[in-house]
């Protein structure tokens, strides 16, 4: 292999077999010839280098030798070796068929037997022999052990089993069957391109028309018996026809796709007439009229070595040391020259001297393209792997099943979630930016209006990004209700914003039922403080020792934190950045105590509780409530029911069967503080035993999200009040006052409706007053120093909210003066409801400040019992 150039030869040569990358280019592959001394041994050792460093699976370089004889299935059998080695199978599968090869070659053999003899009925006949006893006898060289190679047509032929079946039964019916519908054959009324080609003078017509009328052309029945240049056409350009179809990249999932380099075929001549035939058929072929483009173009790499027989005089040899450049300028030449005038020879010359030692060694280094057997099957795995990989690590990640991991344009914020195993159910929390997954469908209408909101902010020069983190899948109805209440005030909140000089971005982030996972989500909001610019948090959902956490990561953080209906006193300790809306235990607790012994006269109370050890709100609202009950009011019983089966202490339906005998002391009520999931499960507990006498019961904030749902008319002559931290009940059973309070009702009712049913719970009129907080501390900041607002947050603008700073709002005046507890509002407005029959509740005593309107008188009429 070695001669002086042959590294660089044989590098151009390996780069010209690579496909391009590019499925809808293919390469102008010339007929490489090279002069050489010993063609044979030459390209003997080429293939051996091609093959054994490519360790490909199917052939795709193979030596095809003339054999001895001179007849005129010469080309036929050279072609019929090819196909033979191209489809032997490998360990990697079976190789390529060549059903048109197989069709061509019967036709050849028609020509040759004697014309005169043949019958119509014989052509039908040899039809019928055609699939069991016809094969291609190709004659290997002289030194070969087995010089006579058969290749069975079936072999290569793939023809479909309802084609062979009939043409055993049915000859002629198969055959015309097969014209009209099977491919291979219907090709051979379509070759030779279009059919309005023009044909020049002296140029052979390829053979054309179907099958049947070619095979009784060619046995001589039917017009002029082909000449052996058209047969040799034909065959080349089946050989070609089978190529193209196995290479081909126009359809999704073929092979062709996968196959990175072009089949080569090395042909060694040494004077005899069949390469040269060969060569010759290839370029008629390759000059004829293609289907589209100007040039056909075939994926087959031929490289001739040795010297082509002919009396035609052979192109000019160029330099194997510079194959480039000489392949540019042959390129070039092809392009000018006319059809039937191109030469598709591109011819080199091998130095008679011998190459020197380096030489060697270079061409030693020199690697074929292409890549080891497995990463055809590496691929195939790594797309099938992917396939499944991508919709688990979605499902993981709470991401639709086939969406990309990550969303380059348009910018919105990376999506943060991760599911979580919340007993019965899987959840996905964490930073959701503006869109949840998995959440319930009553959520999706806020949600959107939340969306269309943050676009329109998005495209202000300066905005406040705002992080809402509370349970958006509760799990249960009433908290999808409290949790559709709380964005229903954001989104009337941010819409408000929107024509002012802070318009908010409001993201969402989940922390599961319970807030379960608050401090996990809050962990995902900090790692996106400063990538999406996040001012504020605000919601916090319910108070648990997660939700503590979650406030002292936030404030380790320096991100505000602002609680909607938090009221946990550890909260207000948790963090030098944590405001709040609603009033603390500790208010709640005391407002509790003076309303059991003033308003209700009791004198002994019973007071049920949690005994979840994270539910911070219930134990410590509890504890704070008895405390201020002991001086006055005796505690006849202080339990905590268990939440779980393995859980110390009676169960929350066995404590309502208890509480069932304060109905015998009419001075005797029933404290609830617990949570609104097992009040069902308390009130169930009394209605087995007190048969419709219940006690008097008073029951905390929590508790307004199981009244509102309208379960309590499952229990009749039930005597409830609670307390809440805000209600539209302040303006009326109807809400007389609503207009007047301020626009909030209004825009409520034109976005949503019902404003005045839907907010006796207070869940939105808290959430728009954390989102009016920040704004009016975004505000503070704003008026004293603008550049500090944008580039340090609002946190020197929540310390200025108190005396004449304060902010009237929805819920009650929000003035943070009290030294006592700095972070919540001081002297806030807060409440006693008592259920109805109506479904709706009505308020019996409202304390605190509420600077914006008068609230009106209690509404309730007086029960027995009552002061």
């Amino acid at each position: 292999m070695a001669f002086d150039g042959a590294s660089e030869f044989l590098s151009w040569l390996y780069a010209l077999d690579r496909r391009p990358w590019i499925f809808t280019r293919e390469k102008l592959l010339p007929i490489v010839y090279l002069r050489h001394r010993a063609p044979r041994k030459y390209l003997s050792a080429l293939a051996d280098h091609w093959t054994r460093l490519r360790r490909r699976g199917p052939r795709q370089c193979v030596v095809v030798a003339a054999g001895g004889g001179s007849g005129d299935d010469g080309v036929e059998q050279l072609l019929a070796a090819a196909l033979a080695r191209f489809s032997r199978r490998t360990w990697l599968g079976r190789g390529q068929r060549a059903p048109h090869f197989a069709l061509a070659s019967w036709l050849a053999a028609l020509r040759r037997e004697k014309p005169s003899t043949l019958s119509e009925a014989e052509v039908i006949a040899k039809i019928r022999n055609h699939h069991s006893r016809y094969e291609l006898a190709y004659q290997e060289a002289r030194e070969s052990p087995d010089p006579m190679i058969r290749v069975p047509l079936d072999t290569i032929s793939g023809l479909p089993w309802w084609i062979q079946l009939p043409a055993h039964l049915l000859p002629r019916a198969a055959l015309r069957l097969a014209d009209t519908v099977f491919g291979p054959q219907r090709w051979f009324e379509r070759r030779g391109g279009s059919h309005r080609r023009v044909t020049v003078r002296g140029e052979a017509e390829p053979l054309r028309g179907t099958l049947f009328a070619l095979a009784k052309r060619c046995a001589g029945i039917d017009g002029e018996v082909p000449s052996q240049r058209q047969i040799d056409a034909l065959l080349a350009d089946a050989f070609l026809q089978d190529l193209r179809r196995t290479y081909s990249r126009s359809r999704p999932l073929g092979g062709g796709r996968r196959r990175r380099t072009y089949p080569v075929l090395l042909l060694p001549s040494e004077g005899e007439p069949a390469p040269a035939a060969l060569v010759r058929a290839i370029t008629d072929v390759r000059n004829g009229q293609p289907r589209r483009g100007t040039v056909k173009r075939d994926p087959l790499l031929v490289v001739v070595a040795g010297r082509l027989a002919g009396d035609g005089p052979e192109p000019e040899a160029q330099e194997p040391g510079s194959p480039e450049s000489a392949y540019e300028d042959w390129r070039a030449d092809l392009a000018a020259a006319g059809r039937r005038q191109r030469v598709w020879l591109l011819a080199f010359e091998a130095p008679a001297q011998r190459a020197p030692q380096n030489e060697r060694d270079r061409v030693r280094k020199v690697r074929p393209p292409g890549r080891v057997p497995w990463m055809s099957f590496a691929s195939v795995l790594a797309v099938l792997a992917a396939l499944v990989a991508v919709p688990v690590v979605n499902y993981e990640f709470c991401r639709p099943p086939l969406s990309s991991p990550i969303g380059l344009f348009p910018p919105e914020p990376r999506d943060e979630m991760s599911r979580e195993d919340l007993g019965d159910v899987d959840q996905c929390v964490g930073l959701v930016g503006d869109s949840p997954p998995l959440v319930s469908p009553d959520l999706d209408d806020p949600i959107e209006r939340i969306r269309q909101a943050n676009a329109e902010a998005l495209r202000a020069e300066h905005h406040l990004t705002v992080v809402h983190l509370t349970m958006l899948s509760p799990g249960t109805d009433q908290g999808v209700r409290a949790t559709r209440e709380e964005l229903r005030g954001l989104a009337i909140a941010q819409r408000e914003s929107l024509g002012s000089e802070t318009p908010i971005r409001l993201l969402l982030a989940n922390a599961g039922a319970g807030m379960r996972h608050a401090d996990k989500a809050a962990r995902e909001i900090i790692q996106a403080h400063h990538r999406e610019r996040i001012d504020a948090v605000v919601g916090l959902g319910i108070s648990t020792e997660e939700t503590i956490a979650a406030v002292r990561d936030l404030g380790r953080a320096a991100l505000p934190a602002i609680g909607s209906s938090t009221t946990a006193d550890e909260l207000l300790t948790a963090s030098p950045f944590y405001y709040q809306v609603s009033v603390s235990n500790k208010r709640q607790a005391a407002f509790a105590a003076e309303y059991a012994t003033g308003d209700m006269r009791a004198s002994s109370a019973r007071v049920y509780f949690s005994g979840d050890p994270a539910d911070t709100y219930s134990s410590e609202l509890a504890t704070a409530i008895r405390d201020h009950l002991d001086d006055t009011v005796e505690i006849t019983d202080h339990a905590a029911y268990r939440t779980t089966d393995t859980d110390d202490g009676e169960s929350v339906f066995q404590l309502g069967r208890e509480a069932c005998t304060a109905a015998v002391d009419p001075d005797e009520i029933v404290v609830y503080a617990g949570r609104a999931e097992r009040f069902g499960q308390f009130l169930n507990g009394m209605k087995s035993r007190c048969e419709n006498r219940y006690p008097r019961i008073l029951a905390t904030d929590d508790v307004s999200r199981f009244v509102l749902e309208g379960t309590n008319r499952y229990y009749p002559n039930l005597r409830l009040d609670y307390i809440a931290l805000a209600s539209s009940a302040l303006w009326g059973s109807e809400c007389e006052a609503m207009k007047e309070q301020g626009s909030f009702y209004i825009h409520y009712d034109d976005l949503f409706t019902n404003a005045c049913d839907e907010n006796r719970d207070g869940r939105a009129l808290l959430s728009f007053d954390a989102l009016t907080l920040v704004r009016q501390a975004a505000t503070n900041v704003l008026n004293s120093d603008p550049e500090f607002l944008w580039s340090q947050g609002i946190e020197p603008g929540l310390s200025k909210i108190r005396g004449e700073g304060r902010v009237s709002g929805v819920s009650g005046d929000l003035d943070y003066s009290d030294p006592a507890e700095p972070r919540a509002p001081a002297n806030k407005a807060i409440m006693v409801l008592r259920i109805t029959d109506t479904g709706q509740p009505c308020l019996v005593r409202v304390d605190g400040q509420f600077s914006s309107q008068n609230p009106i008188t209690g509404s309730c009429e007086p029960q027995p019992g009552d002061r």
